[in-house]
């Protein structure tokens, strides 16, 4: 039988992550038959270090090797989408291989066939590990505003996949002390479950959820639950300074479900149903100044419909958000749309239809060349009142000029908000912590929002100790957030809000991401410049935040 087999010419044991663009080249040229079925499943699981490499096989290298727990094949096995014995499909083997990717405990996957005897194929699934057990000793600085985080956390327990994790955090709002698990294939399911606990110092939170989702095209049926018990201290802002403080207590329950309605060779139709639960309780916080007056008290308890369509076209790239790592980029549609009827015979305070639309899609892929789009909206309608409330809409779309492993590429994103009706405990701002680098904290407000980014991007070969890759960027960004009716008031808190204008900064960053550990986090070390604002900002601001992209 064996002298019957063909082979790959592509050996799975000579796979190397650490060089992206030979996966990407690594494209078996075997014949499959038409009556294909799946044969043998090979997982192969590599260690951190490549010890047969020189430059890994030093004291280092193979002391972490010796004691990370490698992860079990069976998680492996248990993120695939097919299974031996099926009828042999290449989209099965390219879902597998991004639900692979995208698990923090995996550096990378390589889920492809190296052998064929008769109408047999074997398939070989080729992993790496990152070491997951970490201290987390984290520091980030954004719009001039500090915060810390201390802690303990696994991303693949015992070699499990499964995520455990103590923490805490402290920013200028709140110190957290959190306990999370996650367990993303229950008993070697498609089955996902989480718990989450914290306790803050102005309140506490729980959590739980259990989700089959639908792991794979042409899954037949979805099903989710969670519930989220919240208790914390809000703030509402002016100038970037916290002005009105308030207390939240907050209920939220979702049972969710979905209907596979029809599938095509690249896409779904889908049915979603359920019904929320959503209830909100404000209250004064001693010794500080509330809003005037406080916002009102609301419960939000509905059932839904929804229609998704989903087209599950990607490709894959290097250097795109990622530094020298292979990127699965969606190509096709994602829409989804769902309305509720939200009533006080449910329990609700008030008659409302619940809204929300999302709707993406690229506009433009080469392999030198990449743009897409989305559009999201969420909000209600008050049939009572006949008016919109708290409705938001969002566009984004983003441009790459470069990838496919060049070491420069060009970026520009554009983001445009509009809000209506916002209650008093929401708000609609710009600043440091959402794109406008150089400013302060939510420094803008208003009911309209605009920005615009450019970067220049490099990224480095350099990749010391084989432990780090690093990258470098030059930007511009430029935004504003305003009033539609020209006001200067922010209705909720009764101050002014300035507004300058067009805000601008320019800026220089270094991008540090680790190749070994916690590879799904990437460092970022930003100086801004900004070039408008008022005489209170600083005229460099130093960000240093985590994030999970360049």
């Amino acid at each position: 039988m064996e002298g019957a087999c063909l082979y790959s010419e592509h050996p799975p044991e000579a796979v190397n992550f650490d060089r992206p663009e030979s996966q990407l080249e690594r494209v078996p040229r075997l014949l499959i038959p038409e009556d294909a079925v799946v044969g043998e499943v090979r997982v192969l699981v590599q260690p951190i270090f490549n010890t047969w490499d020189p430059d890994q096989d030093g004291v280092f290298h193979r002391t972490v090797n010796f004691l990370n727990i490698p992860t079990r094949k069976g998680a492996i096995r248990a993120q695939l989408v097919f299974e031996p014995g099926e009828p042999y499909e290449a989209r099965r083997l390219e879902e597998s291989e991004r639900a692979l990717r995208g698990r923090d405990y995996l550096v990378d996957a390589w889920v492809r066939p190296y052998r064929v005897c008769g109408n047999r194929v074997d398939v070989a699934v080729v992993t790496r590990d990152t070491w997951t057990l970490l201290p987390t000793l984290g520091f980030s600085r954004s719009g001039g505003e500090n915060s810390t985080q201390v802690g303990l956390s696994d991303e693949n327990f015992l070699g499990t996949g499964k995520g455990l994790s103590f923490s805490r955090t402290s920013d200028q709002a709140r110190t957290e002390v959190g306990l999370r698990y996650q367990d993303p294939n229950l008993f070697s399911t498609h089955w996902q479950g989480g718990l989450a606990y914290t306790d803050s110092s102005d309140g506490r939170e729980r959590a739980a959820s259990l989700e089959r989702p639908f792991y794979r095209q042409g899954a037949p049926w979805a099903l989710a639950l969670s519930v989220r018990d919240n208790q914390r201290e809000d703030e509402l802002f002016v100038g970037g300074n916290a002005i009105n403080r308030f207390a939240r207590d907050l209920e939220e329950a979702t049972v969710r479900g979905g209907l596979n309605l029809a599938t095509t060779t690249h896409s779904d139709r889908r049915l979603l149903a359920g019904y929320r639960y959503r209830r909100d309780r404000f209250d004064t916080v001693p010794g500080e100044t509330p809003p005037s007056p406080l916002p009102e008290d609301r419960t939000l308890s509905f059932p839904f419909l929804g229609f998704e369509y989903e087209q599950n076209r990607f490709h894959e790239t290097v250097n795109l958000t990622q530094i020298q790592r292979v990127e699965d980029v969606r190509d096709g549609i994602l829409f989804r749309t769902e309305i509720g009827y939200s009533s006080p015979d449910f329990g609700a305070s008030d008659e409302q239809l619940i809204l929300e639309n999302r709707y993406s899609d690229s506009l433009l892929s080469t392999d030198t060349r990449f743009a897409d789009y989305e559009l999201r909206q969420e909000g209600r309608y008050d049939l009572e009142e006949n008016r919109f409330e708290s409705l938001l809409g969002h566009l984004s779309a983003r441009y790459f000029h470069g990838g496919d492993n060049r070491a420069t590429s060009w970026f520009v994103q554009m983001r445009l908000s509009a809000a209506r009706n916002l209650t008093r405990d929401e708000q609609l701002t710009l600043g440091g912590d959402n794109g406008l680098r150089g400013y302060p904290l939510r420094y803008q407000v208003g009911d309209r929002s605009a920005l615009v980014t450019l970067e220049k991007r490099y990224f480095s070969d350099i990749h010391p100790w084989r432990l780090f890759r690093l990258g470098g960027v030059a930007f511009v960004d430029a935004g504003r957030a305003w009033f539609s009716d020209g006001r200067k008031v922010a209705p909720a808190e009764g101050k002014p809000a300035p507004d300058r204008g067009l805000l601008r900064n320019v800026g220089v960053g270094l991008r540090v991401a680790s190749s070994r550990f916690e590879v799904n986090r990437m460092l970022h070390l930003d100086m801004a410049f900004p070039l408008d604002g008022d005489e209170s900002i600083d005229s460099v601001q130093f960000l240093v935040r985590g994030r999970t992209s360049f």
